[in-house]
């Protein structure tokens, strides 16, 4: 029989594994963790290795607490659960958690630069934000960003998320560009969108004017894009530029509009709008999706996919939500 291997100091735990266990910690040491959830708490710890790993590590992170500024650290556990403290506490520990090895490696963690973002999309928030020169930037759920406007450049870190960017005619003329750790997008002119997905590939959607796409270890790479168009690119190389999708942008709107889409790809993009897992059982993956879903209320999209197609919502806690197959009625 094989032994389960749990992370050590410097092992990685997937973010959305992190919060997950993040949360359940927290639910814990509530006054109001009755039997039902610390039942329902054992079953999430056994239903993956994964699960009890990344308990493993809070467990560990926990008796730790001291090394993470305390009252991010207090406002975990303590402020309103809505409130910006509790999110950016929780960030904070969900950074180490991903990390290991303690704050030190935590702060070399993205979780921990985008916690320590100048600007800070919460998860189920989409912020309009002004920029110095006139332009506007809209920040995604889970989004951050840095400003770093000079005399020379105005450049927009994108430390994690997606933002859709309006840019502004510039008096000095200096030159706009969007910085990743994949490379640079430099408008021309634009409305754009930039995201960052999990591989560290980034992609970007052109509404109006044009963008050049530009590789950091492949300056010579370079690619421009269109309005209409889409591209990808990474550190090494661009892909093809596509056609862009109508509704890329509907987000910045509230709106999450999808055509033909996999049930699975669904509650992914779903689950950037919402606290906690929200799970789908392999065996209704592959189910189509297509309409326009109000991000503001994502239990009431949940429940408008029992309507459409057949499945339905299982509710642990509000923090662990799956879609499963439709039971026969008896």
């Amino acid at each position: 029989m094989s032994s389960l291997h749990f992370p050590g100091a410097t092992d990685p735990v997937a973010p959305p594994i992190a919060r997950q266990a993040v949360q359940w910690w927290i639910e814990l040491r509530s006054s109001e963790f009755d039997s039902a959830r610390r039942a329902l708490w054992e079953r999430w710890r056994a239903a993956d290795p994964a699960h009890e790993a990344a308990w493993q590590r809070i467990e560990s992170v926990g008796g730790r607490l001291a090394e993470i500024p305390s009252p991010l650290a207090r406002a975990a556990l303590t402020a309103a659960p809505e409130s910006m403290q509790r999110r950016r506490g929780m960030q904070l520990l969900t950074a180490l958690v991903v990390g290991g090895g303690g704050a030190l490696v935590a702060s070399q963690s993205t979780a921990w630069h985008a916690w320590n973002a100048d600007h800070v999309a919460a998860v189920g928030e989409r912020p309009a934000l002004a920029l110095p020169d006139g332009g506007r930037v809209v920040l995604n759920s889970g989004s951050a960003i840095n400003l770093r406007f000079d005399a020379e450049r105005r450049v927009l870190q994108l430390v994690r998320g997606e933002i859709l960017v309006q840019t502004a005619p510039d008096a000095r003329q200096r030159p706009f560009l969007v910085q990743t750790g994949a490379g640079s997008v430099r408008a021309i002119g634009t409305r754009f969108t930039v995201r960052l997905r999990d591989d560290a590939a980034v992609e970007v959607g052109v509404l109006q004017g044009a963008v050049e796409l530009r590789p950091v270890d492949a300056p010579a790479a370079l690619r421009v894009l269109q309005a209409g168009e889409a591209g990808r690119f990474t550190r090494a190389r661009t892909g093809n530029a596509t056609p862009l999708d109508a509704d890329a942008s509907a987000w910045a709107d509230g709106m999450l509009v999808v055509s033909h889409m996999r049930l699975d790809d669904f509650l992914a993009e779903l689950g950037r709008h919402r606290q906690g897992r929200l799970g789908c059982d392999p065996a209704i993956a592959g189910l189509q999706v297509s309409g326009a879903y109000p991000l503001a209320d994502t239990d009431r999209v949940l429940a408008a996919l029992t309507s459409a197609l057949p499945v339905e919502v299982h509710t642990y806690t509000r923090f662990w939500v799956s879609v499963k197959p439709r039971r026969a009625r008896g």
